[in-house]
């Protein structure tokens, strides 16, 4: 049941991207309930809740087209929260609101699915970005399980050089995601 309503929610963000209306509207049929409960439950102001709500829906269309997500599900639910950050961040609120929207739950599945694709993403990225020669090393290293002498004596090249090759991909590796981790947490 669960994987029919992700399918369906795939193929009417499929319709959105192709600036279909009525796709549109069935998929804020499906989901303006339980995004106005969260976005309520973290504000605690159901009139505000709606225009935030009514706010990521129309960001949502106007940037339909340029995109680029897996799930949009877990996308708008994350929207949602940042919008509510900077609710509380540009006003004064009560800590009360506070406890609430850190004890606010959202399935594991719908925020972690959407932040595993953004990273394997990234690392995909980052290693694409790497120079032939270390991309190809780094490749039969940690992907094929393939030993430094085996990539060795297959590119026919030192030892030392397949060392230093996972050596420059791990750092870059290491140095991007640091970057993405800094900038997930603003």
């Amino acid at each position: 049941m669960e994987d029919n309503a992700k399918v369906a929610v795939g193929f009417l963000a499929e319709g959105i991207k192709n600036s279909d209306g009525k796709s549109f509207n069935a998929l804020i049929d499906l989901l303006w309930e339980p995004m106005m409960g969260y976005a309520a439950s973290m504000l605690m102001d159901d009139h505000r809740a709606k225009d935030l709500v009514q706010d990521v829906w129309a960001d949502y269309w106007q940037r339909k087209q340029e995109l680029d997500v897996h799930d949009i599900k877990a996308y708008l639910y994350k929207a949602i929260r940042y919008r509510c950050y900077n609710y509380f961040r540009d006003r004064k609120f009560n800590e009360t609101q506070i406890e609430a929207a850190h004890s606010i739950f959202i399935a594991p599945d719908v925020e972690q699915h959407e932040d595993s694709i953004e990273l394997s993403r990234r690392i995909n990225g980052t290693i694409e970005s790497l120079p032939k020669r270390c991309q190809e090393v780094f490749k039969l290293s940690r992907i094929n399980n393939f030993s430094n002498g085996e990539i060795a004596k297959k590119l026919n090249i030192s030892q030392r050089s397949v060392e230093n090759q996972i050596s420059l991909a791990l750092r870059k590796l290491r140095k991007d995601l640091t970057i993405v981790r800094f900038f997930s947490f603003l």
